[in-house]
């Protein structure tokens, strides 16, 4: 069996992302600010002596699941040399980890919650094909996060069904809650 165990961000502000995805998302601590140093992080940051700080985030549907659903905040310390940063603006379309995408269950909330957290809404609402609502934003360290609100009716067919529906934003997969 394959699964997806977490998304990892490397941050700036480790303790003001892991509050931004715990009050907008509802996200719990699986662990906070925990250091770590090994030859791993040398290898993969080409420096010796590299320490990091790492704080493990789970929505309730991972945590009622107990694995998945995960977002990792790695932060390094120290004195590393130079590590490049992504522009402040950007482009969703940059090869590589584009966006997190998050199912919610209301859009305009969010919204309203992500810029109260310090960060902003990129697009508008749209209603997809399907029926569902989605709407780009981007945290407070700019990355990219996907809104999707799916129509209630569907939501009502599907509960506690498994389900791989395809077709880009109206997209999921799993057992849904």
């Amino acid at each position: 069996m394959i699964a997806i165990r977490h998304t990892g961000i490397y941050v700036d502000d480790i303790v003001k992302l892991e509050k931004f995805y715990m009050s907008v998302f509802g996200m719990i601590p699986v662990c906070s600010g925990e250091p770590d140093q090994s030859s791993l992080f040398d290898e993969l940051l080409c420096h010796e002596g590299v320490r990091i700080i790492t704080t493990k985030l789970i929505t309730l549907y991972g945590k009622k699941n107990g694995q998945g659903d995960m977002l990792e905040l790695v932060k390094v310390l120290g004195e590393v040399g130079t590590i490049p940063k992504l522009p402040d603006n950007y482009p969703i379309s940059m090869t590589g980890m584009a966006h997190i995408a998050f199912q919610i269950d209301d859009m305009q909330k969010t919204v309203e919650q992500i810029q109260e957290g310090g960060g902003f809404q990129k697009t508008d609402i749209y209603q997809m094909k399907s029926g569902n609502l989605c709407c780009f934003c981007r945290d407070p360290e700019r990355n990219w996060i996907e809104l999707i609100q799916r129509r209630k009716e569907d939501m009502d067919k599907l509960k506690g069904k498994t389900a791989l529906i395809t077709g880009g934003t109206s997209g999921i997969g799993g057992v849904l809650p």
